[in-house]
């Protein structure tokens, strides 16, 4: 398989981010279509192309998933960040040349407003990597002071709520659907309802935003690890802040403190809206490598010992820091579930869940069961295993400690025949 390839590949969810296969994906599963039933799409891009068009003659606007909103020359723009027919192309075209189409777009978008605007002009809104080359003084840090607070930020999730269609435009949908579709009329109105529904979730108005502001389709957090895009939900959320737009980063440095102020808000936004970001999605939103996301992240919580939510490590997606063995770590050092579940962008269900598991291995070592048997045995992988032994070996000297330890958190532990 050649490189090119392979790098499309890690882009193969990138398509699902999109309106229309979230819709697609909700019909079917709402009306129990079948899962290649053509009704479903065709429901939902004859209610797209009707709803733009009666907004459009009335003065409504919105942002789509994939589109950034800035204000240039005076005017609100949309910047497509992810473009439905460009995206698409990621399996015959490498990625690179993808990502310049894209940037093209968003070039004739600033251009439309502003003939003379220039490539440089989207690299200062969106890869402020191709502007930064100078490396800047040694030794200068890139993480924040403080952590940021989640509970501080304002974006709270959206939620579907019932879109009623305008009377003409519901009226012609329904009859088309009748008529070419063999539909019945309370099924096709309910169908174009439900998509109706799902375009304003997905789709804010634009004077729901604030200039430098994403609308993304992300994992929620409380759903399956699969890729279905019925799983995903809108998250709004701010790529620059009034300031970062005025002060762009003139030199590496300042590059690198960027996108770890980029990073940390994000994640916590979305985590705010019920949504998690995998590393495909910050890669391609930030301009940044999979490198220097895992760099920033583990920098950040070895400064803070805070986690930042990403889908590696709420959902276990990707390959990311183990919260698994953060949870045990931070309750060794005396934390309670409450803090380390702040910490660690999780329910504290959940850590003490990862406790639990931890308690269990201990009674293994203490009792002397082979590790061979210990995955079988708790019904996890030879790797988590694995990791809780070492944790085991670094914190338990002997026995004894692990016996004080589970006493203290409640377990009962019979004393150890003697010669064992």
């Amino acid at each position: 398989m050649t490189r090119e390839r392979k790098g499309s590949e890690r882009y193969a969810t990138l398509p699902a981010r999109d309106l229309l296969p979230v819709q697609v994906s909700h019909l079917r599963a709402r009306f129990e279509l079948a899962p290649q039933s053509y009704l479903a799409e065709a429901v939902a891009r004859i209610t797209n192309e009707a709803m733009e068009a009666w907004e459009k003659q009335h003065g409504i606007e919105r942002v789509r998933p994939g589109e950034m909103l800035v204000t240039y020359q005076g005017q609100n723009v949309r910047l497509p960040l992810l473009d439905p027919g460009t995206i698409s192309r990621l399996g015959e075209l490498r990625v690179e040349a993808v990502k310049r189409q894209i940037e093209h777009l968003e070039l004739e978008r600033l251009q439309a407003e502003n003939p003379a605007a220039t490539v440089q002009d989207v690299w200062q809104l969106l890869d402020q990597g191709e502007l930064a080359r100078q490396r800047g003084a040694k030794g200068q840090g890139f993480l924040p002071e403080e952590p940021i607070s989640a509970d501080q930020l304002p974006q709270v999730p959206r939620r579907p709520e019932a879109a009623d269609p305008p009377r003409e435009v519901l009226s012609l949908l329904v009859s088309k659907l009748e008529s070419e579709y063999g539909c019945k009329p309370a099924q096709a109105e309910g169908l174009v309802r439900t998509a109706a529904e799902i375009r304003a979730w997905c789709c804010p108005e634009v004077s729901e935003l604030q200039p430098g502001q994403v609308v993304w389709l992300a994992h929620g957090t409380h759903r399956s690890r699969r890729t279905d895009p019925r799983l995903f939900v809108p998250v709004v959320l701010t790529l620059l802040t009034p300031e970062e737009m005025e002060h762009p980063p003139s030199s590496r440095a300042e590059l690198k403190r960027l996108k770890m102020r980029q990073l940390e808000r994000i994640t916590a936004e979305a985590w705010r809206q019920d949504g998690v970001l995998t590393t495909v999605d910050l890669e391609w939103i930030l301009h940044i490598s999979p490198g220097l996301i895992r760099e920033l992240l583990e920098a950040y919580q070895e400064r803070f010992g805070v986690l930042l939510p990403t889908a590696g490590t709420v959902l276990d997606m990707g390959r990311t820091l183990t919260h698994k063995t953060i949870v045990v770590e931070l309750a060794l050092q005396g934390l309670s579930t409450t803090e380390i579940a702040r910490r660690i962008y999780h329910a504290p269900s959940s850590v003490d869940a990862y406790l639990r598991l931890f308690d269990r291995v201990l009674m293994l070592v203490y009792y002397r069961v082979p590790e061979k048997a210990m995955h079988r045995i708790t019904g996890t992988s030879p790797a988590l295993v694995k990791e809780h032994l070492e944790l085991a070996k670094k914190h338990f000297p002997d026995p004894d400690a692990i016996k004080n330890y589970l006493v203290s958190r409640g377990v009962k532990v019979e004393e150890l025949a003697s010669g064992v």
